[in-house]
């Protein structure tokens, strides 16, 4: 085979648009290697029908003409010799087109307008079958076609069964990723069905250890409601005196009988009064303030970063109020400023719970003063060490055991859920990322460790199974 036939047949089948599995760029890059390389005016490629009783033409490549999208279509039935002639011959080569035999046929309706005067026409072949020919035309002058031409386009066709190859590579990979798509739209549909039965199944229990969650939220309450009480029945006092005597004042004024000096007293004893309302309203809006900080982190969870010594020692005097009936004595032991990364909220009901839990079981029968102590330590850079400890009547090694089990209590004849504890360990080891354990001696207190990240995991994007 000619050389420069050679070269544009290698940089042709070493062309990446074959294997792309884009048919029309590979059709595209055929063409233009015929008309490059047979130097001719025109090139095209055309397809049989599945019944093979016509051929359109699927790409033109012409000189002397634009690009156009119209397909053209020969039927059998008008053009019998030429389908004969592609129904047993491999390569219809026409000289001289308006005389051969095979092609003479197209000379009025297709030749003449055209201005064609040589046809070469190689099969392509696909699958073991002939689905069409490539069809390379000259105009004006005649061609004689040579062997090594026949030979070129023969490989182009060739080349032409492995882009196709390429395509039907491709759709099949498409319908492959739309059945892996389908299959995953059905196990996400099933899924989601499992999911709702789930929940349904899980929604009771769920409402029960939300309730249990929050039962510490209501003992809070109702130590706080009693200590604030007081100071504002104080300010209610103190302000239905300053009414009575702005009262007195104003029918003393209408009367025309009001002295200098009754004027100064009942300033100086409304300045008194207004002082007590303030110190008693000061007070109330401490503990509310600190009630509600307490309240908003346990029943939302968002992470925050705070001073782990200075929370607990907030939290701690929203507890006192409940605590109070305990005669229970709070330390915090912290020797350095240690800074969290967490959910606050989740500590708060942590704590809370523990020093709830203490004051139920472990000072049920201790004489003396009740301690809660909280230790914060950091043994390593990246957790924290918070132990709360009490001096109660501790737990029995028994019971030590299945201390975190939902729904083991030894109160349940006193109304004990046994759930205050398993949401603790719930509490840390899922949504702080942290561990809990136990060391308990009877007669000799209970001291809960925790063991919690400086980064929740929701953070640094680590968050445990």
């Amino acid at each position: 085979m000619d050389t420069t036939l050679e070269t544009i047949l290698l940089n042709v089948s070493l062309s990446p648009v074959l294997d792309s599995g884009d048919s029309d760029a590979a059709e595209l890059l055929l063409l233009q290697a015929c008309l490059n390389g047979l130097k001719i005016a025109r090139v095209s490629l055309w397809c049989f029908d599945s019944q093979r009783k016509s051929i359109s033409c699927e790409q033109l490549l012409d000189n002397e003409l634009p690009a156009s999208s119209e397909k053209a279509v020969f039927y059998r039935q008008d053009f019998p010799a030429y389908f004969s002639a592609l129904d047993h011959q491999r390569v219809i080569r026409a000289n001289d087109a308006c005389s051969h035999p095979a092609t003479s046929e197209f000379t009025q309706s297709y030749l003449i307008p055209s201005d064609i005067v040589s046809m070469l026409d190689v099969p392509i072949r696909f699958g073991g079958e002939m689905i069409g020919v490539i069809c390379c035309e000259q105009k004006h002058t005649l061609k004689k076609w040579t062997d090594d031409e026949t030979h070129f386009v023969a490989a182009l066709a060739d080349l032409y069964g492995r882009a196709l190859t390429a395509r039907q590579k491709k759709q099949y990979q498409q319908q492959l990723e739309q059945l892996n798509q389908q299959l995953e739209r059905r196990v996400n549909e099933r899924t989601e069905q499992l999911e709702k039965h789930i929940d349904e199944l899980q929604q009771t229990q769920a409402q029960l250890v939300e309730s249990e969650k929050m039962a510490s939220l209501g003992a809070l309450v109702a130590g706080v409601a009693h200590e604030v009480n007081t100071p504002l029945g104080i300010a209610i006092t103190a302000n239905s005196h300053c009414i009575e005597m702005t009262d007195k004042l104003q029918q003393l004024l209408e009367s025309n009988t009001l002295s200098r000096s009754k004027l100064e007293t009942t300033i100086q004893a409304l300045r008194d009064s207004h002082a007590v309302i303030e110190r008693t309203l000061d007070r109330s809006a401490e503990l509310v303030v600190n009630f509600k900080k307490t309240a908003v982190d346990q029943s939302s969870y968002d992470i925050q970063t705070i001073n782990l010594a200075d929370y607990i020692g907030t939290l701690v005097t929203t507890l006192k109020p409940y605590t109070k009936a305990y005669d229970v004595d709070h330390q915090i032991h912290c020797r350095q400023s240690i800074t969290i990364t967490t959910y606050p909220g989740a500590i708060a009901q942590v704590i809370t719970n523990l020093v709830i839990n203490a004051c139920m079981h472990a000072f049920e029968q201790t004489k003396g003063t009740n301690k809660v102590e909280f230790l914060i330590e950091q043994p390593q850079r990246e957790t924290v060490q918070l132990t709360v400890r009490d001096n109660g009547k501790g737990i029995a090694k028994a019971e030590q055991k299945r201390i975190f089990e939902p729904f083991y209590t030894t109160k349940r004849s006193n109304g004990g859920s046994g759930l205050g504890l398993a949401i603790v360990y719930n509490l840390v080891a899922n949504t702080l990322g942290g561990a809990i354990s136990i060391d308990s001696t009877p007669g000799h207190g209970s001291s809960f460790r925790l063991t919690l990240p400086i980064v929740c995991p929701e953070v640094t994007g680590n968050k445990p199974d």
